[in-house]
């Protein structure tokens, strides 16, 4: 049996980024819903289509159909600063994601390490320090807005905005 490589980052560190996972997916599975509720009529085409749809197409698509359903009204300015959230928690996601993690400059922090190329500046680091605050906060924000979108889907199902019903006069 050969032994793992060993690596920098504590256990509570670790904790924290299986959590923002865990917390991102269920975003996402939110934003698919949503889709599915808008979509209406077969809730197996919008897992279907959901399930194509990378991150970023899965907003527009859903900030799309309820335009085109609905118009432009409260409800969707408060859906696009909804997906605007989502849009900006995806980004830090990635990041966390796709960087290297070092030490950090003390016992509580660890070190994000993200290279990049690039063909007029050519090779750059670029260096963060996470403490564990830090990533709590970030995983609170994930969790906030998956509350939000709930509230929303709540809103829209109160107003009958979830169903493909034009004749419904209560909208």
């Amino acid at each position: 049996m050969t032994s793992a490589i060993g690596h920098p980052v504590r256990s509570e560190f670790l904790v924290q980024i299986g959590d923002m996972t865990v917390s991102f997916a269920l975003l996402e599975l939110q934003i698919q819903m949503l889709l599915e509720a808008l979509i209406g009529e077969d809730q197996r085409l919008g897992q279907i289509i959901a399930s194509q749809l990378s991150f970023a197409r899965l907003r527009a698509t859903v900030i799309g159909i309820y335009s085109e359903r609905y118009g432009d009204d409260s409800n969707l300015h408060a859906l696009r600063q909804l997906m605007k959230e989502a849009a900006e928690i995806e980004q830090e996601r990635n990041r966390v994601t796709h960087s290297i993690w070092g030490v950090g400059t003390s016992s509580g922090t660890i070190t994000r390490i993200r290279l990049t190329c690039r063909e007029r500046s050519g090779v750059q680091a670029q260096f963060e320090e996470y403490d564990e605050a830090k990533f709590l906060n970030f995983n609170d924000r994930i969790k906030r807005l998956c509350n939000a979108l709930l509230g929303f889907y709540t809103t829209l199902l109160q107003k009958a905005k979830t169903m493909n019903n034009a004749a419904d006069e209560n909208r």
